[in-house]
């Protein structure tokens, strides 16, 4: 596959959040599209203003934004500028196979250290770990924390549904080395997808092996699909499970399955998450920020407005 990398110039960075129900109300990214090639990937989208193809273009077509480290610093040092909370990677993942060349995501930490700016670094990926020198140091003077997201325990779905992001012991690896180095590090689990990785047993298995490494907390959450993400899934489907086909007809008739399996997805969730005692919830935001989040807030805006 060949992999076109576009370097650009940018006159911006921070990006607002407009959803209510997100502890943060600030993103970065300084990469557009992503390698990782998640079959599932919400930001798909974001390739159709570009006028590329959403399905496929957004793991072959990498935007770099050069100068965003640069532009960030300027950003934030305006008088304007609140220290308000802001998720690194809220788009596309700051850590795919691009960072190791352009090493973007690791100047703009630098920044974020300079600044003192409260910030989540969200990745799927164990290169953050290359940063632990840095992350460590952030940690003793401002707040910051680590979102890994994790798909499945299977490495024959995850890499179906993931096909160039790292195994998921790798992943797993890497946040036992940052809990080690003293960082507060959290899961999404995230997506469980019908009828491929959503067994009782299975999910249970992740959750015991995300306990092991250490984490702090799960946020887990169930396959949405709208848009060109829906799209790219359901060829997925045709292409990779053709038995499934017309069940996810069925059950993807709007955005979300149907409420019945949510509802028990979100049972186990719970059921599990207090097993594990994986609800360090503290971790997921700065004490100067509002209320803390909880799991029933996640798992009562999953689905909503659908029946």
């Amino acid at each position: 596959m060949k992999i076109n990398y576009i370097e650009q110039q940018c006159k911006s960075v921070l990006h607002k959040i407009s959803k209510s129900n997100l502890p943060f109300k600030w993103g970065v990214n300084p990469f557009r599209g992503c390698l990782h090639s998640c079959i599932y990937c919400f930001a798909r989208y974001t390739h159709s203003y570009l006028d590329l193809d959403p399905s496929k273009d957004f793991e072959t077509t990498i935007i770099v934004k050069m100068n965003s480290p640069q532009i960030l610093r300027k950003e934030l040092s305006k008088p304007k500028w609140k220290k308000e909370f802001v998720i690194l990677g809220s788009v596309c993942d700051p850590y795919q196979p691009a960072e190791k060349k352009y090493q973007l995501t690791r100047e703009i930490l630098k920044v974020f250290r300079q600044y003192r700016s409260p910030l989540t670094i969200a990745t799927k990926s164990d290169l953050i770990t290359r940063d632990i020198d840095i992350l460590s140091e952030m940690s003793q003077e401002m707040f910051v924390n680590i979102v890994m997201s994790v798909s499945s325990i299977s490495p024959k779905a995850a890499k179906k549904l993931e096909p160039r992001a790292p195994s998921t012991v790798r992943r797993l690896q890497a946040i036992s080395k940052l809990r080690d180095a003293g960082l507060k590090v959290g899961i999404l689990l995230m997506p469980v997808v019908p009828f491929i990785n959503d067994s009782d047993g299975e999910i249970e298995s992740l959750f015991e092996a995300i306990a092991n490494a250490g984490a702090n907390f799960v946020i887990p959450g169930i396959l949405y699909l709208q848009g060109a993400s829906k799209n790219r899934f359901f060829d997925f489907i045709k292409e990779e499970f053709p038995e499934l086909e017309s069940k996810y007809k069925q059950f993807y008739s709007t955005r979300s399955p149907p409420k019945y399996y949510r509802t028990k997805k979100q049972l186990l969730f719970r059921t599990l998450i207090k097993k594990y005692q994986l609800d360090d919830y503290n971790t997921l935001k700065p004490e100067n920020q509002s209320e803390q989040l909880t799991i029933e807030h996640w798992l009562k805006k999953e689905g909503k407005g659908d029946k």
